[in-house]
């Protein structure tokens, strides 16, 4: 087991290396928006996104780095209506050689942390129904099924459900 990675978060000087990583990480399972080499934005639409996280008050961008390479994302992205500010989703992602060492585990740790400090009080996802792992490991970390989203994912001219989970996350003085 490989501990020797550093979790922290994005900046825009990261979009080359997150464009690879995520073209990596779609070729690597059917669990993603995106296929191998489907991410096909730009690397300033990459830099500019990542600037605006970084200046947002309610997202943030986390990248685990190994030698200097990308190995996993979160990404917490908050609404911006006054309504539901106090909400966000989540995407996360592992490469595959990876998995099942805890960065998961960690990066969504370290999302719920940002989360609180930014008042998010609810977190949301979808995920793929078929994805045990991912299902297992948003269950573990407090997430509840809340309903199926029903013909959301189209994985090679296949259409498959999604579970809509959430996790409502408790502040202090509450």
């Amino acid at each position: 087991m490989n501990n020797t990675y550093m979790i922290r978060e994005a900046v825009p000087d990261d979009a080359e290396k997150m464009i690879s990583y995520l073209n990596q990480v779609g070729g690597e399972s059917d669990n993603l928006l995106h296929g191998a080499n489907e991410f096909t934005v730009p690397v300033e639409g990459v830099k500019r996104k990542l600037a605006m996280s970084n200046d947002s008050e309610n997202s943030v961008v986390l990248i685990a780095l190994d030698n200097e390479e990308i190995i996993a994302r979160a990404e917490l992205q908050g609404y911006y209506p006054a309504r539901i500010r106090h909400r966000a989703v989540l995407s996360i992602s592992v490469r595959k050689d990876h998995w099942g060492q805890g960065i998961g585990t960690e990066m969504m740790n370290r999302i719920f942390e940002h989360a609180k400090q930014m008042k998010i009080r609810v977190i949301e996802l979808e995920v793929i129904s078929d994805n045990a792992r991912g299902i297992n490991l948003y269950h573990k970390m407090g997430f509840v099924d809340i309903g199926t989203y029903r013909d959301y994912f189209c994985v090679n001219e296949i259409l498959k459900d999604a579970v809509v989970m959430q996790k409502v996350l408790s502040h202090i003085g509450e």
